[in-house]
């Protein structure tokens, strides 16, 4: 389930519920808004999303992170919690190729701790979506700006440098945390030509394509190290610049990347509102990215307890399979290489998985729970992220024995984990740390592994 926005801002500033309760109180009355009881309790309940502070309680937290009291009545919560963040700027951008613009200028240069929270839900993402339909029909242009030209062949070798990169994310044996770097570099270059270099309209329209494209590479990269919050900072990023280039099926693409996100650790209803948007922007996918949106669905329904809903997307995602072309068109299915059988049987293990029954859920993650080497396939820093459904169906089978040895051998196939895959991996097996396999493992996966550059956020998108 998703990491309330609060548990983050609070962890971030250091102290325990406790600790916070004490500090809301006395800021409370210091505030000339009398005394309030300061019981870890409440903070609990607060970040359980099950009920919101009284109005003078979040003054009192407002005070505390440094937002005005203006953001607190306008954003109202939890949506003004982003403010603290510093996510209000990137959330409030306008839906128009200068907004995108600014987005890709706030993502490209802004550097933070890694978070687990998702910083878009309920109102917040519904106002995002909202701002994406009603730019469907503004007829916003592409941007173009006074500055030194560009030269061609310098786009041109970005671009081959990206797609190259592209290549790299469907598997190889580069470490996540160089391909982060090399992504993240890529995406501060974009920004910066579209933000200090001159450009006529199809110059524009052609760089929000490729910021676009680098948002995503760092979006699946930091999915990979655990980092929620700028996996989906990097998600709407690429959003609003696929948005702005006049390029609906990568837009629709990166919406099923961030309805993917919503599943695995929001509100399904969220999921389901970015699907609804996607069939909004593109009423006739092609079978590929048909397949991608059935196979969301399915998981979804599947969230919602709909199981006959669940199981018939799947037959939708089957038949629109059997009518995609063998050949991948990247320009028409931007995140659609990966859409084969391996991928359904995926799409079926999670479905399976969410309606409870784990065993049939196991019996659909067998090629991938196998010794997926081979000389064609070097061993890809996203494997581990892919095992993370078949860990959760061993676990619910009570099959903890089998859970540990394929958490082991993804350890011993990688090197090791990144801080956030590997504290995703604790969480799982922390119930069961009474049986012998499992204390081993747990001291395991706290160790740190080697790496040659600073450890960085990074996924592969499923």
């Amino acid at each position: 389930m998703a990491t309330h926005p609060l548990v983050a801002l609070r962890t971030a500033t250091g102290p325990s519920q406790a600790a916070y309760a004490r500090l809301i109180a006395r800021t409370h009355a210091e505030l000339g808004h009398g005394q309030m009881a300061a019981r870890r309790e409440k903070v609990s309940r607060w970040e359980s999303g099950r009920i919101a502070p009284e109005f003078t309680a979040q003054l009192a937290m407002a005070r505390i992170h440094q937002v005005d009291e203006g953001i607190v009545l306008r954003l109202g919560w939890p949506q003004w919690l982003m403010a603290a963040t510093g996510d209000d700027d990137l959330l409030h951008q306008p839906w128009s190729p200068q907004g995108a613009v600014a987005v890709s200028r706030l993502t490209a240069a802004a550097a933070g701790e890694p978070g687990t929270a998702l910083i878009a839900t309920g109102s917040c993402l519904t106002a995002q979506i909202r701002g994406a339909l009603a730019a469907l029909t503004g007829g916003a242009r592409p941007p173009e700006r006074d500055g030194p030209r560009i030269a061609p062949e310098a786009l041109a070798w970005a671009e081959q440098r990206i797609l190259a990169l592209e290549r790299l994310e469907t598997g190889s044996p580069v470490p996540q945390h160089a391909l982060y770097l090399a992504a993240r570099t890529e995406h501060r270059l974009i920004s910066d030509l579209l933000t200090s270099h001159g450009y006529d309209r199809a110059t524009g329209t052609r760089l929000l394509l490729l910021c676009a494209r680098t948002a995503t590479l760092c979006t699946w990269t930091s999915h990979v190290a655990g980092d929620e919050a700028w996996t989906e900072r990097y998600n709407l990023a690429a959003i609003r610049a696929a948005h702005a280039a006049g390029a609906p099926h990568h837009t629709v693409a990166y919406l099923t990347q961030l309805c993917y996100r919503h599943l695995r650790r929001g509100d399904p209803r969220d999921a389901l509102a970015l699907l609804r948007a996607a069939r909004a922007i593109v009423p006739r996918p092609t079978p590929r990215l048909a397949v991608k949106l059935h196979a969301r669905q399915s998981v979804v329904s599947a969230r919602l307890a709909e199981r006959t809903a669940g199981l018939r997307a799947l037959d939708r995602a089957e038949h629109a399979l059997a009518a995609a072309s063998p050949q991948w068109d990247p320009e028409a299915d931007p995140t659609s290489g990966n859409i084969n059988e391996d991928y359904l049987d995926f799409s079926r293990g999670h479905t399976w998985l969410r309606l409870g029954q784990p065993a049939r859920a196991l019996s659909c993650f067998s090629d991938l729970l196998g010794d997926r080497a081979s000389p064609d396939r070097p061993p890809s820093p996203y494997d581990p992220v892919q095992l993370c459904p078949a860990v959760e169906a061993q676990l619910d089978a009570g099959r903890i024995d089998e859970a540990a040895a394929t958490i082991r051998r993804a350890i011993d196939r990688t090197g090791g984990f990144l801080p956030g895959l590997a504290n995703r991996f604790r969480r799982y097996l922390a119930p069961h740390a009474d049986h012998p396999d499992v204390r081993e493992l747990l001291e395991r996966l706290a160790e740190r592994p080697p790496v040659h550059a600073a450890p960085d956020r990074g996924e592969q998108h499923p």
